[in-house]
């Protein structure tokens, strides 16, 4: 079986707006491997070098389709000709990766997701990856984003996440946090962050103030 480390084919199946700066792209690897919610993949065209770490939005119980979302960086190397991808076309894939940020349905019974702009894309797979398999738990899901414009796939998951536009509000703050924790669950809780660093530094700080457990809190950042 092949390695997570080494590059193996994969073969684009669609690729759709997803918001104003982002696309969804679903691809089809030649070998699939097992992933978790949270893991990301690396992803290159056969011909280049250079590659771009993408998160994987899909549940790992989609496979062998893989949804990754890629937010198109004007000066980059590699998003902007993977937002013109089309069907049939060929990538390299290398992964899953990541194992430090993934929820599993044995991770905990309650959990507790808090994402910022582009960095909701792995905290969607966590999302659908719990409501597959929760038993009486409990899930939030709580972003910020500039406008519904920004926010990955808003039409499709706006029933899951419960959103903070800063284009009429300010972003998320400790008195938010403080309001959706008093609403859930504290034990058996897991904490997942992903988003920028400054966004990251000021939900953890938050979270550890009002009593959540380093140990339970796990975050990625993305810019």
């Amino acid at each position: 079986m092949t390695a997570i480390s080494q590059w193996r084919p994969a073969t684009v199946v669609s690729r759709k707006p997803a918001a104003a700066d982002m696309v969804a792209i679903r691809m089809e690897p030649e070998e699939s491997l097992p992933h978790e919610a949270g893991q990301h993949y690396e992803v290159r065209f056969p011909d280049a070098e250079l590659s771009r770490k993408l998160s994987i939005v899909s549940s790992p119980a989609r496979l062998p389709t893989i949804e990754v979302g890629v937010q198109i960086l004007p000066t980059g190397m590699v998003s902007p000709r993977l937002a013109h991808v089309k069907e049939g076309d060929p990538l390299e894939i290398r992964g899953p990766l990541g194992r430090a940020f993934v929820w599993s349905p044995g991770t905990s019974k309650n959990l507790l997701l808090l994402g910022a702009g582009a960095g909701i894309t792995p905290l969607l797979s966590m999302w659908t990856r719990f409501h597959e398999t929760a038993d009486g738990g409990t899930c939030r899901f709580i972003m910020s984003a500039k406008d519904p414009g920004r926010v990955y796939r808003y039409e499709r998951y706006r029933d899951a996440i419960e959103p903070r536009f800063t284009s009429t509000a300010s972003r998320l703050s400790k008195k938010d946090v403080a309001t959706v924790l008093s609403q859930m669950p504290r034990t058996d809780l897991s904490v997942r962050i992903c988003g920028p660093s400054g966004f990251i530094s000021t939900m953890v700080d938050a979270l550890i103030e009002l009593g959540v457990e380093e140990d339970f809190i796990r975050s990625e950042g993305f810019a």
